[in-house]
């Protein structure tokens, strides 16, 4: 072998710089790959979350066209043997939309002449006959960029998770955005708010019609998302999520401003926190059937001593999609709501006849 051929054989190898060279760069091109990789995975999973919604919409809207009414968040008996509260053992108002969502046959396996529950009532066993369907998973009903976990805390059926919660409106304490509702307490949101075996004087009337929201459908929330508690253990829950710890707040009359102002005086409850979406099948109001328009979204979650018993709940709607939160309007249409949304714009998107009819861009 000459010189030359040497020569060339050895240039025909890499040397060590090279070689790291290259991984170098394969590295940097990595870096800058995946993350638009996962930006493109999550914008996929946030346009799939807005079609459950926009789906969910539509059927309220055709059972609005049915019974000339909207659902109520809950239904059932509420039998005495459980107390005729809150923790009775009622259907959310996710059971009665079912045949409107294509599940005729899973609305078939609940018998709703009875509890939705047993024990302490708002826990279902596995023995429970609604036990099965209870468990049964709903594609549907759940935010691809939300994990449901453990779900015994509700019951040994470990019932299936919901990722989405009606808009019951303001809390029954708000007197509004300066003091203008006089006599707080009406209920104003799209999803009315009944105890059907003992009614609650500031709930009103079970009855909401299209008809009913002065401030115009396209300008009023009907459903929006919040994050599946999934702590198994009372430090998980003080320790988790903030988003899914619930504040005490003070059962007093004020602005929804005010109202706002407590939640960062206040302390956590582990009970009130710990049942955040594990059941959709569930009225009991800790499951969250419903929120309210008060802190804007990826904030604070609270509660008021009469929470658990009247359903006035002050879950805050929340996600895992960057920046904000997938929200349906009553006219069926979906938007995006941005965690830096005004204040008043969330307020009044609350309220279907507080005479602020705010628009949310497309």
């Amino acid at each position: 072998m000459n010189n030359g051929q040497a020569r060339l054989r050895r240039s025909l190898g890499f040397t060590l710089v090279e070689l790291l060279v290259v991984i170098a760069i394969i590295a940097v091109l990595m870096g800058l790959l995946l993350p638009a990789v996962q930006m493109a995975r999550e914008a996929s999973r946030r346009a799939s979350c807005s079609n459950n919604l926009r789906q969910l919409g539509l059927a309220v809207i055709n059972y609005e066209s049915a019974r000339q009414k909207l659902p109520v968040n809950q239904i059932g008996p509420g039998a005495a043997k459980v107390g005729g509260g809150f923790a009775a053992g009622y259907y959310s108002w996710l059971v009665p939309l079912l045949p409107y969502l294509e599940q005729q046959n899973l609305s078939d396996r609940f018998d709703r002449t009875s509890n939705n529950g047993d024990g302490s009532g708002y826990t279902i066993s596995s023995t429970h006959p609604n036990a099965a369907a209870a468990a049964t998973p709903l594609s549907l009903l759940l935010c691809p960029s939300d994990t449901p976990g453990d779900n015994t805390w509700m019951g040994t059926s470990n019932p299936a998770s919901s990722s989405y919660a009606g808009n019951a409106g303001w809390p029954s304490y708000a007197s509004g955005y300066t003091g203008e509702r006089t006599t707080p307490g009406r209920h104003n949101g799209a999803i009315p708010l009944v105890r059907p075996a003992s009614p609650v004087g500031w709930h009103g009337g079970s009855e909401v019609r299209i008809k009913d929201f002065i401030d115009g459908t396209s300008n009023t929330a009907m459903i929006s998302e919040r994050l599946i508690q999934t702590a198994t253990t009372n430090d998980g829950v003080r320790n988790g999520d903030r988003r899914l710890r619930s504040m005490h707040i003070l059962e007093r009359n004020e602005t929804l401003p005010q109202i706002v102002a407590q939640f960062t005086g206040s302390h956590v409850h582990v009970f009130e926190s710990a049942f955040v979406g594990r059941s959709w099948s569930s009225g009991f109001p800790l499951t969250a059937p419903t929120y309210m328009h008060i802190n804007t979204p990826n904030t604070l979650t609270g509660h008021y001593g009469t929470s658990r018993s009247q359903g006035n709940y002050l879950i805050v709607p929340s996600s895992r999609h960057p920046g904000g939160v997938n929200m349906t309007l009553v006219d069926g249409s979906t938007r995006f709501v941005p965690d830096d949304v005004d204040a008043a714009v969330w307020w009044a998107l609350g309220g279907r006849d507080d005479r602020r009819p705010e628009t949310l861009s497309q």
